[in-house]
């Protein structure tokens, strides 16, 4: 029997954020307040993902595997509903004060961590105060670069305070790089923190049991969540790199649910009994970006003309067909203050003229690095490669291994970091402009490529970033970010859009019910139940 799960309208995408911010029921306050679901949880679901996670640390993971983990471990403040809406998960309620420069946050009374400590605000305090130091180095860190201070004044109420009014304060709230940890774990593990199932300690409707690198992290039902209780007693993550071993997998019921389903395979699998493919759109794209720190990267006209040297159809039609949609802008539709620029079509004979114009009438010899990581890096290299050889330009491939390629956009300097052109995921997890344009193409404040891998800066894209993060209004937002967008898409290119994603997993239907899929492509895992 054909099975195929397809997320395709406005209305579910809006749902699917809702997960976004994780597992507090229905992100009412009051859904929580009961207790959740009484009956105990049991079995268990066998997920074989591509590779393991880089980090349990909230303020540190970058990667949707360990993104997928810590929502299910820890919680955020806010959440979003089925309308993308923030609403309370910790905090219950909140004000801001008239100059929106102080925002005052209540927090719920019954939040427990994993080892039975209550949460307090002694612990948001902590958790924030963590990642504000400029010099801290850690993701979060830029993230929440408008916040001055972070202020327990009692131990249910947090004091928020910003340097300028922030609009989007409530969807940088349901960010998981602000999730909540225990102030006791930060002071005792430092940078340890999340290496090891030890040094995890969350609030979420699960906790790490156990953690073999590179093998399996074993998360198990907590019994003590605030919220709707997680129904399922164990989730294995078990790391299993190759797609085809995956597939197999599935298909000898060695394991359950498989993440990243190739296109080749999405037909074959919907025609099998018992297993569902669930499809979905959501915030991911895929990018080839620019090392701006490149001589001949750093020319406009170059850039563009290597865009339009792209035929991202022929690519999509060989490698994504039944995965992808067809890129409109450096947004996903998903994202509050996306702005829909149209396709960028190959048009080779405007490539050789923007190189000409560029003072490369016979073309150059470039660099693109990618990584199996992702997924058909090294096919997706090979193709670009091909397609910009037909305007003369001759570019090598390097693939590198992640453990190569992940330090290299983790704090290296422009004199340090040789990538002209590298592939790159592009999606926010607060679903909002100022998440996937803040510090991803901000003129780095310190010379390293923390979040703006390709060293991009311009001077105009800075103050509309600036603009669109200070404003208020949302319309007025929205028509500031549609004139950034405009510059990074195409006058003044970042890198080389190809698609947006589609959220593909293959699952044992027979046995899983109630999955859940959040707009960044991770699986939630709080409403599922075993047969």
């Amino acid at each position: 029997m054909r099975k195929l799960i397809a997320f395709m309208t406005a209305a579910m995408m809006a749902l699917s954020l809702a997960a976004c911010g994780g597992s507090g029921g229905s992100g009412d306050a009051a859904s929580g307040a009961g207790g959740g679901v009484s009956s105990g949880a049991g079995g268990e679901i066998l997920f074989g993902v591509p590779a393991d996670v880089s980090s349990l640390d909230p303020q540190t993971q970058n990667d949707s595997y360990s993104e997928e983990v810590v929502k299910m471990v820890y919680n955020t403040l806010y959440v979003f509903d089925e309308n993308n809406t923030p609403v309370p998960s910790l905090a219950e309620s909140y004000e801001v004060s008239e100059d929106n420069l102080s925002w005052t946050f209540h927090l719920r009374t019954d939040v427990k961590f994993h080892n039975g400590k209550t949460l307090t605000a002694k612990d948001v305090e902590a958790s924030f105060n963590r990642a504000l130091p400029e010099d801290s180095g850690y993701i979060t860190t830029s993230m929440i670069s408008p916040i001055e201070s972070v202020t327990a004044a009692d131990d249910a109420t947090v004091v928020i305070k910003t340097k300028e009014p922030y609009g989007p304060m409530l969807s940088l709230l349901c960010n998981y790089n602000t999730a909540i940890m225990d102030s006791d774990f930060i002071e005792q593990y430092g940078r340890d923190l999340g290496t090891t199932a030890e040094t995890v300690n969350g609030t979420g409707p699960y906790k790490v049991a156990s953690w073999a690198k590179d093998e399996e992290v074993v998360i198990e039902a907590n019994p003590d969540y605030f919220g709707n209780k997680a129904q399922v007693g164990a989730i294995h993550y078990l790391v299993i790199p190759e797609s085809s071993s995956r597939i197999i997998a599935l298909e000898n019921g060695e394991v359950d649910m498989i993440h990243k389903v190739p296109s080749e395979e999405v037909a074959r699998l919907e025609t099998l009994e018992g297993i569902t493919v669930l499809k979905q759109p959501g915030v991911g794209q895929r990018l080839f970006r620019f090392g701006c720190n490149d001589e001949i990267m750093s020319n406009t006209k170059v850039r563009q003309a290597l865009n339009y040297a792209v035929d991202r159809d022929a690519i999509r039609k060989a490698l994504f067909a039944d995965v992808s949609e067809e890129t409109t802008g450096p947004l996903a539709p998903a994202v509050f203050g996306s702005h829909d620029y149209g396709p960028i079509k190959q048009d080779l004979e405007k490539a050789k003229a923007l190189l000409a114009e560029a003072g490369y009438p016979n073309g150059f010899d470039t660099k693109i690095v990618t990584t199996t990581q992702y997924d058909k890096g090294s096919e997706l290299a090979e193709m670009i490669a091909a397609q910009l050889a037909e305007i003369g330009v001759n570019a090598t491939i390097e693939v590198l291994e992640w453990s190569v390629f992940r330090p290299m956009i983790s704090g290296m300097t422009a004199e340090e970091f040789d990538a002209p052109l590298f592939i790159m995921g592009a999606g926010t997890s607060m679903a909002d402009a100022d998440g996937g344009y803040r510090g991803l193409y901000t003129t780095t404040p310190d010379g390293k490529n923390d979040r703006n891998y390709g060293f991009y800066s311009n001077a105009e894209v800075d103050e509309y970033i600036e603009q669109g993060m200070t404003e208020t209004d949302p319309e007025k937002r929205k028509e500031i970010y549609a004139k950034a967008g405009q510059i990074l898409y195409l006058d003044d290119p970042a890198g080389i859009w190809l698609y947006d994603q589609l959220n593909v997993f293959a699952y044992n239907s027979d046995k899983i019910d109630g999955l859940r899929v959040d707009a960044l492509g991770c699986v939630l895992f709080d409403n599922a139940t075993v047969k």
